[in-house]
């Protein structure tokens, strides 16, 4: 009998939770191929999250806990593996994020990901060159899973500041830009979110200039100092040195007062929404 393959690599959430999938399956009596019968997953999916190759969905997790009779072990565990699939320097972002009352966002090149729909996220995962079909399921399951702090009881409050530009910037296409902007048309609704735009025409203002320098998100959390995430090319940067946090603060507000106001804002996007569907 050959012996078995354990996971390769450190010890990680995705490992972890590889051991114990194969340690119910076993204590259940079942091979691969009668658990992906019963579960209607492929013995070679099967294969590769047992053998820490691929992050299984939380609908593979929830189906293997309910016909192995884990207890939902497998689906409490899951959240843990979107988090593990973050590139290891957003992750300290993704920690504060949680923490955070208030979140305000400059984004001049794209919608922000607590923003996305799965169709708009995807496209942009998938045009970074080299990225495989396997991480960009990865990485998409992780970004909408940092979504959900936005339907927490508590949420926090997200002030969000588009250029005009994104709106119109193809992004896989008609249909994935007129759900995406019907997406931020919805979410501008919510008590707790905040959205402007600043327009095309506010190109000559210094707030607009100001915000030629590239993207940002300021997390204010209670009782702790406030933080940045500036975006690069590359992951991008967290700060919470006070002489930083002051630049990008006074940067925000300066761009903010060159957008239009929210619900003139809200119109702008329902108006290029209709755009979208019309082509």
């Amino acid at each position: 009998m050959p012996p078995k393959r354990e996971p390769e690599g450190d010890p990680s959430p995705l490992t972890f939770f590889a051991s114990e999938l194969r340690r119910f399956r076993e204590q259940a009596g079942w091979t691969q191929g009668q658990l992906g019968m019963h579960i209607s997953y492929s013995i070679g999916l099967i294969s590769m999250v047992e053998t820490a190759k691929r992050t299984p969905t939380l609908d593979f997790a929830e189906r293997c806990d309910r016909i192995l009779g884990t207890g939902g072990v497998l689906s409490r565990m899951w959240p843990m593996l979107a988090y593990g699939a973050l590139p290891t320097r957003f992750r300290p972002w993704v920690d504060i994020e949680r923490q955070a009352h208030t979140l305000r966002g400059w984004h001049p090149l794209l919608v922000p990901g607590l923003l996305q729909t799965p169709d708009y996220a995807r496209t942009v995962l998938q045009a970074d060159p080299g990225v495989t079909d396997e991480r960009v399921q990865e990485l998409l399951t992780a970004r909408l899973e940092r979504q959900k702090i936005l339907d927490d009881g508590e949420p926090p409050l997200l002030w969000t500041v588009l250029d005009e530009g994104v709106l119109h910037r193809v992004v896989g296409g008609p249909d994935v830009m007129r759900d995406q902007l019907a997406a931020l048309v919805a979410a501008a609704e919510r008590k707790h979110v905040s959205i402007q735009v600043v327009p095309e025409g506010a190109g000559a203002t210094g707030g607009a200039i100001a915000g030629l320098e590239g993207g940002f998100f300021i997390a204010g959390v209670e009782g702790s100092l406030d933080s940045v995430f500036v975006e690069s090319a590359a992951v991008g940067h967290v700060t919470d040195h006070p002489r930083d946090v002051a630049v990008i603060c006074k940067r925000y507000e300066a761009i903010r007062s060159a957008a239009l106001p929210a619900q003139a804002s809200a119109a702008l996007i329902a108006k290029v929404m209709t755009k979208w569907q019309q082509t």
